[in-house]
């Protein structure tokens, strides 16, 4: 007799469901941006969500929202986009990236790291412009450090790991901070990434688009990724594995 079990289905987007709903919420904030609110109510968010260096000093007192929004737009920035193509790169390197550390470190651990690492980002990006009044907007720094979180295990296992993350995200280790400092494959990969931010940043990017790429927010968001990953990461770390070294 015939099979006639159902097929089971894969989804169409086979991603962890959190960040399904950060992507969601990206798009929704900038429809609503776009298309329901005025330029001036526009220009008011830019104001009050994004992030200007400037705030966190003196001048910041004088802006509208005062110093307090200097500090809430480390983080709101990362939900405001410069238009749809920004917007879709972003979403892009998210559901690569975070889906990879939802499924690892948990819908709080995931929250947290994209937290922290937009924070970092706009602070790195404080001290490289500490009065600049260009504003911040993104989720890149948030998603650097993502992929920052990613370079602590995607070599820790021969051969790389990213086929075996996506599959059994917790049969991975973690490779410990002293280790990677001084793992060939895994330098060479984050130098390789922070010399094409620092290309990019240093002028290139001006021949793909109009606006500038804030690399100082990449760099801050995946160093925070990179060097505290273990803070965030509910999976096993070389410790478990004979290595007395875990973070």
């Amino acid at each position: 007799m015939a099979d006639i079990r159902p097929v089971r289905r894969e989804p169409i987007f086979n991603a962890p469901t959190i960040v399904l709903v950060v992507i969601a919420l990206f798009v929704a904030i900038h429809a609503v941006r776009d298309f329901l609110l005025s330029y001036e109510d526009q220009m008011d968010a830019i104001i009050y969500l994004a992030f200007i260096p400037a705030r966190l000093t003196e001048l910041g007192a004088r802006l509208p929202g005062g110093f307090s929004v200097g500090l809430s737009s480390t983080l709101t920035h990362a939900f405001l986009h410069g238009d749809w193509l920004h917007l879709t790169i972003n979403g892009a390197w998210l559901l690569a990236f975070g889906s990879l550390i939802a499924r690892r470190c948990g819908n709080i651990g995931f929250l947290a790291l994209f937290a922290a690492a937009a924070i970092a980002g706009a602070l790195f990006f404080f001290v490289m412009n500490p009065s600049g009044v260009i504003p911040l907007v993104g989720a890149s720094g948030a998603i650097s450090g993502m992929m920052g979180g990613a370079f602590r295990l995607i070599f820790s296992t021969e051969g790389g790991g990213f086929s075996m993350l996506h599959h059994h995200p917790m049969a991975v280790p973690r490779m410990p901070l002293a280790l990677a400092l001084r793992d060939q494959r895994t330098m060479t990969a984050v130098l390789i990434w922070l010399a094409i931010n620092l290309v990019f940043g240093f002028g290139l990017g001006d021949m793909f688009q109009s606006g500038e790429i804030a690399w100082e927010a990449h760099i801050g968001g995946f160093l925070l990724g990179f060097l505290f990953f273990s803070w965030f990461d509910r999976g096993p770390g070389y410790g478990t594995w004979g290595d007395p070294t875990s973070r």
